[in-house]
């Protein structure tokens, strides 16, 4: 099937359902009964629909597909046509329409990082995002650096941009989905997309880039961030993995003192709490409308 697609010109008709966490924004395919797009389109028809000007606009698409040990496997498409590993606005989202679908308080959902459970608290969601990763064993897929492999990342390192040189406490530390971790005095006076981006793209560290959180340290249970995502390679409303990531490293590093965590994004407040071993994050996922859509792709 796949192999007699090549070279021919397919014409889709897509339904989908738009869903927003604080502003980062997904285009949802309900695959759960039969697969609606090709796998050879996937990432060509993320790149599509998720332009702003020219498609749909979103951050991500979210493709929803049957799993033998979850109510849905989640795989998720960048507007670079790369696919990533864990979204957790997206897995929010993904849960927010399985819960209507399905008529569940509750739902178990499978990502490339691993089965992630989602639990609608009022009109909010709780995902459990896992354990945070740190030590350059647990790293090392994302982050070219020599040295012992239980070294842990929560360290100073020196980033070049665009020839300027930005010093900077930094951690690189994997929840899902890999982030270094900036703490700045003023996230809204940083220069975000000067420095994010040479360091998100910066590949002898990064082999397969990085995402970038820029983080300032309000009081002993808030933080504020901006974050810069790979794969779509701007800043976006807000990132899931990314509040997870900045608040766990502000409290593993001493910079704040509770273990649950207020994470202010552009688009809105997520909250970070720390049970054992456990990283749990709570916002909203709000459905924005139904679409159908029909494209062409080669």
């Amino acid at each position: 099937m796949e192999n007699s697609l090549k070279g021919r010109t397919v014409h889709l008709d897509i339904a989908f359902v738009k869903y927003h966490g604080c502003g980062n924004d997904f285009i949802i395919v309900d695959e759960l009964q039969e697969e609606e797009i090709p796998e050879i389109y996937r990432g060509e028809l993320a790149s599509l629909l998720c332009n702003r000007r020219y498609g749909v606009g979103a951050d991500d698409i979210l493709y929803l597909t049957s799993s033998k040990k979850a109510d849905s496997m989640m795989r998720i498409f960048e507007p670079d046509g790369s696919e990533a590993e864990m979204s957790g606005n997206g897995a929010r989202c993904a849960a927010a329409y399985l819960c209507e679908k399905l008529c569940k308080k509750e739902v178990l959902i499978d990502t490339k990082s691993g089965a992630k459970h989602v639990k609608k608290v009022g009109n909010q969601y709780t995902v459990n995002m896992g354990k945070l990763e740190t030590t350059n064993f647990e790293v090392g897929k994302f982050l070219h650096v020599a040295s012992p492999p239980n070294v842990e990342n929560l360290l100073k390192r020196n980033f070049v941009s665009r020839g300027m040189r930005m010093q900077a406490e930094v951690s690189m530390v994997i929840i899902g989905e890999p982030h270094v971790v900036v703490f700045v005095d003023d996230v809204g006076s940083e220069s975000i997309f000067c420095y994010a981006k040479g360091i998100a793209k910066n590949r002898k560290l990064f082999p397969f880039g990085t995402n970038v959180d820029f983080v300032q340290i309000v009081n002993q249970s808030t933080i504020k961030l901006r974050t810069y995502e790979r794969g779509v390679w701007d800043e976006t409303m807000a990132c899931g993995t990314g509040a997870t990531a900045a608040a766990v490293a502000s409290y593993i590093k001493g910079k704040i003192k509770n273990t649950k965590i207020k994470a202010i994004t552009k688009g809105g407040t997520l909250i970070v709490r720390i049970r054992g071993g456990s990283l749990f994050l709570t916002g909203p996922a709000t459905k924005v409308y139904n679409g159908l859509i029909s494209v062409e792709l080669q």
